[in-house]
């Protein structure tokens, strides 16, 4: 079963006509003839269809269930109602009339989507601070003059317009919803699931909608199946019908503003699951992810091991402060000299990867002594335990290639602890030095 829906109708024809059309859909459908029968009901229910003929009653039936329940409300109503349903506070409205492919197609849709807090007029101002604008794609002048002039005045906002040849490339990243104009001949379609193989890719959730100016159920269903938010008669920008463009913009906006945070939230956890929260540098696993891309491309690369000599004396002595004034001032130099040669990662406590694709030997040793050099002549003020101290600091550095000087190619790991065992090698010999990694003559 793809939901369990509530059926809320009076009229007991109607009410089981709805029921087999919801059966038939392969939906899981109880039913009741008044708010009295429906609430015991309404918990444990994925959406509620209500229909009342009198509007001042559908009004009165969705503002009492919109506090008692967060599932979407969805109105059978026709046109007349429509502005007075959305007012009252329901999700969605649904012509009672609609054919079974738009029916199941929209039902898929709504109960794939996140309820909204707000609903209808209700629009909440400080969602609306970062994408927030609504763009049209369209190269029809009458279609492009009526909508601005619609979205103005349902809105405030300006519509911006795009052609079709511009909706190719970037969409701006202030767009919140994109209405696509399906076209005379419905050619929109094709663009609508262009831009929302795009979105998907870039991991945008700007709200998609396509405007039809012929009401076509087939292109409708197919548009709401490949991912849009609604689809729009094309006649919804005229003066009468403003009611119900002004809520059905503003669910629009809601929804594409949500996404749009949502992603943007995605984002940044993705990156701070990267990310050394103490230097902003690439952690251990970022780096152990990109030093395996490296050697997939088969050519090669060096890995560089830093260590901060005799860096537990630093806390012990001027305290961890100190100490993470010091790692984050190291983090900066390395990355400053690196620069787009390599990349710097912080692989645990005072160690440092530097990963160089395409280096070979000669380059990492050279790179690493630069390095050696440019750090041991680096002054560093930190906070101690008294007051701010002046420190510097020295590396020991132990330098790994992937490829053996027999011609053989190290797994990942092995080269790591290649790596490893250059840098202790280094330490063992005095620290302030480079060494690279050998490995024994072949018998």
């Amino acid at each position: 079963m793809l939901g369990r829906l509530l059926v809320v109708d009076g009229d007991v024809t109607s009410r089981f006509t709805m029921k087999a059309r919801l059966v038939a859909a392969n939906h899981q459908v109880i039913t009741a003839s008044d708010l009295a029968e429906a609430m015991p009901q309404v918990d444990g229910v994925d959406a509620i269809l209500i229909r009342d003929p009198d509007a001042r009653g559908l009004g009165a039936a969705i503002a009492r269930l919109r506090p008692r329940t967060g599932v979407p409300l969805i109105a059978i109503c026709d046109g007349a109602q429509r502005a007075a349903a959305f007012r009252a506070g329901v999700d969605h409205v649904l012509d009672p009339y609609a054919p079974d492919a738009v029916l199941r197609a929209r039902l898929r849709s709504w109960l794939a989507q996140p309820v909204e807090m707000a609903s209808g007029f209700a629009e909440a101002a400080n969602m609306f601070d970062s994408a927030d604008q609504i763009a049209l794609v369209t190269d029809e002048a009458a279609l492009s003059s009526e909508w601005r002039q619609g979205v103005a005045e349902a809105t405030g906002r300006r519509l911006h317009i795009l052609s079709p040849q511009a909706a190719y490339g970037r969409i701006p990243d202030s767009v919140a919803v994109l209405l696509v104009d399906a076209g005379a001949s419905g050619g929109g379609l094709q663009q609508l699931a262009d831009l929302r193989t795009r979105f998907a890719a870039d991991a945008r959730g700007a709200a998609l909608a396509l405007v039809q100016r012929r009401h076509t159920p087939e292109e409708e269903a197919q548009a709401l199946d490949m991912g849009a938010s609604e689809v729009l008669p094309s006649t919804l920008a005229k003066l009468e019908r403003r009611g119900e463009l002004t809520a059905r913009l503003n669910w629009l906006l809601r929804r594409g503003i949500d996404a749009e945070r949502r992603q943007t939230e995605a984002k940044l956890a993705q990156r701070l699951a990267a990310v050394d929260p103490l230097t902003g540098l690439s952690n251990r696993r970022r780096i152990s992810l990109d030093i395996n891309a490296a050697a997939r491309t088969r050519e090669g690369f060096s890995l560089l091991m830093v260590d901060i000599d005799r860096f537990k004396s630093i806390n012990d002595t001027h305290g961890h402060e100190a100490g993470d004034d010091v790692l984050g001032a190291v983090a900066n130099r390395l990355t400053d000299l690196i620069g787009a040669e390599g990349q710097v990662a912080r692989y645990g406590g005072e160690e440092f990867l530097i990963l160089l694709p395409h280096a070979d030997e000669t380059r990492a040793v050279s790179l690493a002594e630069r390095l050696r050099h440019a750090l041991a002549s680096l002054r560093i003020s930190a906070r101690g335990l008294r007051g701010v101290v002046d420190l510097g600091v020295s590396v020991s550095i132990g330098v790994a290639v992937s490829e053996s000087r027999y011609g053989a190619r190290h797994s990942t790991d092995q080269v790591l602890r290649n790596a490893d065992a250059a840098l202790l090698s280094a330490k063992g010999a005095g620290r302030n030095l480079v060494m690279l990694s050998r490995e024994p003559h072949a018998a």
